[in-house]
């Protein structure tokens, strides 16, 4: 099998720190955010999300998606067990390719950054994609058979075209879910 796994939020858990730099960051411009900001749900991957929540401009949006967030995606570890998880997914006969949103507008070297952190924490995969806004379009050039994301949006664009896995706490939508690797796992191993 064919799987697609993003990176932010779902190797790692870096949803709470993002927002609150976020958070941070406006503040320190002087906008005025509300302390109940919503979280980032249904919107793509274009930063669109955050630039309405922060009241960012297009300028402060950049500066906050590239250091801001480099800073913390770089230092993140990864989520319980995800290491191994996806080494036993690699060791069962599965391709494993790692797809993520980073992209270049925001980022200096996407893939390097990538890669670094994946190696670093010693992720094993066949392969990495970066610049990856449109996963529906990806995984269908790449035939994945199976997408693992977090992002809501995401989840809803590609269940058109193969099997998706949503890893995330929020349970309140038709897209299969669970809040950890191990239940993934135990999920996909039932399903071979």
């Amino acid at each position: 099998m064919r799987i697609a796994i993003d990176i932010d939020d779902t190797l790692t858990e870096v949803k709470d720190k993002i927002l609150r730099e976020g958070l941070e960051y406006a503040h320190s411009l002087g906008k005025i955010v509300s302390q109940d900001y919503p979280h980032v749900k249904g919107y793509n991957n274009d930063g669109r999300a955050f630039k309405k929540m922060f009241n960012f401009n297009d300028k402060e949006l950049k500066y906050f998606l590239g250091p801001l967030q480099e800073k913390i995606t770089n230092n993140a570890k990864p989520r319980k067990n995800a290491v191994e998880i996806i080494k036993k997914l690699k060791d069962d006969g599965n391709e494993i390719i790692i797809l993520t949103a980073r992209d270049n507008e925001f980022h200096k070297n996407p893939y390097k950054m990538s890669k670094d952190w994946l190696d670093k924490n010693e992720f094993v995969y066949d392969k990495l994609i970066v610049n990856a806004r449109n996963k529906k379009k990806i995984c269908k050039q790449e035939k994945i058979d199976l997408l693992i994301d977090d992002n809501l949006f995401n989840c809803l664009e590609v269940k058109e075209i193969t099997q998706v896995i949503r890893i995330s706490k929020d349970n309140s939508n038709d897209i299969l879910t669970f809040s950890n690797w191990d239940d993934i796992y135990n999920y996909i191993n039932k399903k071979s």
